[in-house]
This record gives structure tokens, sequence and C-alpha cells, in this order.
């Protein structure tokens, strides 16, 4: 890992309640009073960054994340989006050098 990669974790005073319902997820944010609506996709990396800080590249390889909802478009690019919309929506950050 070069030193200019980002580790991305979800911060600790971001409290997330989580529920699921089938292939439903919706995840509250205690600090900031919203309610996300994830796919499959996005509850997977949100919980692996909730668990663990870790780089992009660590996440690819500790999971089985490459059953992607856009199979036309490779993992790497929908990981890139989503971390950048987790990113701007408060539900990850990357961690402080």
């Amino acid at each position: 890992m070069s030193d200019n990669t980002p580790l991305w974790h979800v911060p600790d005073s971001t409290a997330l309640r989580w529920r699921r319902w089938g292939d439903e997820v919706v995840v509250y944010n205690a600090a900031s009073g919203q309610t996300h609506y994830l796919n499959m996709f996005a509850a997977t990396v949100l919980q692996y960054f909730e668990a663990q800080s870790a780089s992009l590249e660590t996440l690819i390889a500790d999971t089985d994340i490459g059953a992607a909802e856009d199979a036309a478009r490779p993992v790497g690019v929908q990981l890139r989006e989503l971390v950048k919309e987790l990113d701007s929506v408060g539900l990850i950050a990357p961690v402080a050098p």
C-alpha cells in the first residue's frame, strides 16, 4: 500500500443502528439523525468499514465483494463510487493520519 492510499472507517462518533428485512437494509446514523436505505452491496461495504479501518484494496482482498450489482462495470469502479457516496453522506470517513 502506498503512503497516499486512504484508509476508511466508520467514525466512533457515528453510532449506526441496523435493520434488515430479507435483501433490504436500513441503517440509522444516530450522529446525523439520517436514515439510509442500502442495497446488499453497500451494506456489506459499510459493515466492513464499521468493523475495521481499511483501504479499498484491502476490502477487495478480504471480502467476496466480486458479485456487485452492476456486472457491466468493474467492481473497483463501483467500490470507488460507493466509498465516495458513503463519505459524502457521513457514514464513513478517511482515517486521520
